[in-house]
């Protein structure tokens, strides 16, 4: 390819939104181009090194013996309902009713899909175990889309589902599929990580992510001492000091208008508090059962240890459930509630706090403990800095790039939606499932974050969008151009799929070089009449920075030897 008839409009200044490294690059490369918030359009190079990703999966899904579908982006809501996810995604999922007033989904996931596909084409044991993926567009309603494609409202998936007898054969394909997410990452050339992981609205039991640690991530990773294990914030614990819940009554509370103040820094605002001297009461509901959590105002529940430790199915109330427990969206309290409360240990610390009112636009001020019903106390919150771990250990935090998440679904599918096969007895059984996601545009904007200096992005060369960019000084030197050439069309790159772009513009060698650097490609290959009359040519790595002059007529070999010392 010749820079010339490519589209790689690269910029010399950051973009004014772009706020991490990677988006920063990926937009002065000319890779991505943003068209609305949480959209981006992908430019040639951009397109390039999100194939070449894809690539690496589907050989590495296809190796494992996994079968490649399509599936639908626009679902009908029936699924959705029937699987019982459809209120707890929310605001989350895109949905909209068509000319005929059906409501569909733009698919977020795809388990309800699978799990209709498999209840009416798996029938018998003799098909199982079957593993099937896809690479397809995914929708989310981010409430603040940001970091450029590492948040965004589109996005592309590798999403894998397995379908088993039982459990033991779900265990043999997850660790099966866990080796094989680890070839992915490292032919991709990503140093990551694998931590324990909460399944989240996925639902099922055992859930692992991969990630990479960098400033750009969102996902937080907590790390119990210098060299311990590495979990989600969701999942770790702390250390409890043993309190327990005071009984005597203050009696001093009075209530305050707070008019449509339902987040936690407007009602400390107002209040004269800071957001520590508030307590959330935050309603679940699992099947049945309503209960409330509390914990103190700068904190966050983590709904992991509230399914853990008070009820599997635990999800946030509807707000007709928050009302039919006599309390206000928003504005929920302890006091005169009728349902179980559970109180994390550091809400039986805290004195004179405001607390909801259970009244629209109300809460109490110079609450305490005695003055609302007895509740359980535990670990119910995220740990902060500053927590220790169970055995006395300091915590860790650091941020992370979310690559990839395997979780064991186990039978949370395939019961509400029915579908069973035949074992060999001809018994009608559940079937078993597991499910295996990699987010495909992460891949590169965590190279970025990951590969990259000063100058530009330095690409891992298995996703780069070229393996060697050949650098033409002077677009008039004829000599120069016919290397060049011979170089292009070279049938022994070609054979090691190497893929070459020619820089054949008419532009000084300080821009070019500049856009060599910027754009990242591994090897560079520079050709001058000044080196080729010394029948020379340099070489370029553009990680180490490393040049070598070598022979004119040996440039191809060279290439190829130092291609293969480049990760």
């Amino acid at each position: 390819m010749r820079w010339t008839k490519a589209l790689i409009p690269t910029l010399k200044e950051n973009p004014e939104a772009a706020e991490v490294k990677s988006h920063r690059l990926m937009m002065r490369a000319g890779l991505i181009r943003k068209l609305a918030s949480g959209t981006y359009s992908y430019l040639p190079l951009g397109l390039r090194a999100l194939q070449k990703a894809e690539r690496i999966i589907r050989e590495e899904m296809d190796r494992a013996g996994a079968l490649e579908v399509l599936l639908p982006a626009i679902h009908p809501k029936e699924i959705w309902t029937e699987s019982g996810r459809f209120d707890i995604l929310g605001e989350d999922m895109i949905h909209f009713k068509d000319r005929h007033g059906r409501e569909n989904v733009l698919g977020p996931t795809h388990e309800e899909v699978i799990t209709d596909l498999a209840r009416r084409e798996i029938r018998s044991y003799r098909q199982l175990p079957m593993a099937l993926y896809q690479i397809q567009t995914k929708f989310r309603d981010e409430m603040r889309p940001r970091s450029g494609i590492i948040r965004s409202r589109e996005f592309i998936m590798k999403d894998a589902y397995s379908f088993h007898p039982d459990e033991a054969c779900l265990d043999r394909t997850y660790n099966r599929m866990k080796e094989v997410y680890s070839r992915i990452f490292t032919r991709c050339g990503l140093e990551f990580h694998i931590v324990e992981a909460d399944p989240g609205a996925m639902g099922g039991s055992g859930s692992q992510e991969f990630v990479l640690f960098s400033d750009a991530g969102e996902d937080r990773m907590v790390q119990t001492g210098h060299d311990g294990p590495v979990v989600s914030v969701e999942m770790a614990e702390r250390k409890l000091k043993g309190l327990s819940l005071p009984q005597n009554a203050a009696g001093r509370f009075k209530k305050i208008h707070t008019p449509g103040q339902c987040s936690v820094e407007a009602v400390a605002k107002t209040a004269g508090k800071k957001p520590s001297d508030l307590m959330k009461t935050m309603i679940y509901e699992a099947d049945a059962e309503v209960f409330a959590v509390l914990v103190r105002g700068d904190h966050e529940v983590s709904d992991y240890k509230v399914k853990k430790w008070i009820h599997p199915k635990a999800r946030l109330a509807s707000i007709d459930t928050i009302e039919k427990a006599h309390s206000a969206f928003g504005f929920s309290g302890p006091r005169g509630l009728k349902i179980p409360l559970y109180a994390d240990e550091d809400v039986l610390s805290m004195k004179d706090f405001v607390v909801g009112a259970n009244e629209k636009d109300y809460h109490w001020v110079n609450f305490n403990l005695g003055d609302m019903p007895a509740a359980k106390a535990g670990d119910f919150r995220q740990v902060v800095e500053g927590d220790k771990s169970p055995d006395g250990q300091p915590l860790f935090f650091k941020t992370a790039i979310e690559l990839g998440h395997i979780f064991k679904l186990n039978m949370r599918y395939s019961v509400p939606m029915k579908a069973h096969y035949l074992d060999k007895d001809g018994k009608e059984k559940p079937l078993v499932m597991g499910c295996y996601g990699i987010g495909v545009n992460r891949i590169l904007a965590a190279a970025v974050e990951q590969c990259a200096d000063d100058k530009g992005i330095i690409w891992p060369k298995n996703i780069s969008p070229y393996q060697v960019l050949v650098t033409v000084i002077d677009a008039k030197d004829a000599e120069s151009q016919q290397i060049a050439e011979q170089i292009e069309v070279s049938r022994e790159l070609a054979a090691q799929r190497v893929d070459i772009l020619v820089d054949d513009r008419s532009d000084t060698a300080g821009v070019k070089f500049y856009d060599a650097d910027l754009v990242g490609i591994p090897l560079r290959v520079v050709l001058g009449p000044k080196n080729l009359k010394l029948d020379k040519a340099e070489i370029k790595i553009r990680k180490s920075g490393e040049v070598l002059l070598v022979d004119k007529k040996s440039i191809i070999p060279e290439i190829l030897k130092h291609l293969d010392k480049i990760a």
